[in-house]
């Protein structure tokens, strides 16, 4: 199981300038030809990590039922994921969340109207 500090939550610039400081430091006394072949394993690393987390995603969206694919026929021929009952995703699910926006509107408006009635 991986270690839930890494990678570090550190500031992105940070982490970023980390990875040039490292990238520098990599290069070393090396020729163009071997600091490619040296580049290329690291991309090459990295391209595994982003292929099995892909995967891992695809899977687990599956699971969750939540993969959607907006350019599909379906949707192209009027079928909408809010709205349609075969998969249970009918935007009255989000009914709640809806109506606690709008009383945080209506609680700013309230707030914006006291504020004017307060400076006239």
């Amino acid at each position: 199981m991986a270690d839930d500090t890494f990678p570090p939550n550190i500031d992105p610039h940070a982490f970023t300038l980390i990875a040039v400081a490292v990238g520098y430091a990599c290069i070393g006394d090396y020729n163009a030809n071997e600091q490619n072949a040296i580049g290329n394993w690291v991309i090459m690393v990295g391209q595994y990590i982003l292929t099995h987390a892909a995967q891992q995603q695809l899977i687990e969206s599956r699971i969750e039922n939540s993969n959607i694919n907006i350019n599909s026929r379906k949707a192209k021929k009027g079928g909408s994921y809010y709205t349609d009952n075969n998969n249970n995703k009918s935007n009255q699910n989000q009914r709640q969340e809806v109506d606690l926006l709008i009383e945080a509107v209506a609680k700013m408006q309230r707030e914006l109207q006291n504020i004017k009635n307060k400076q006239n």
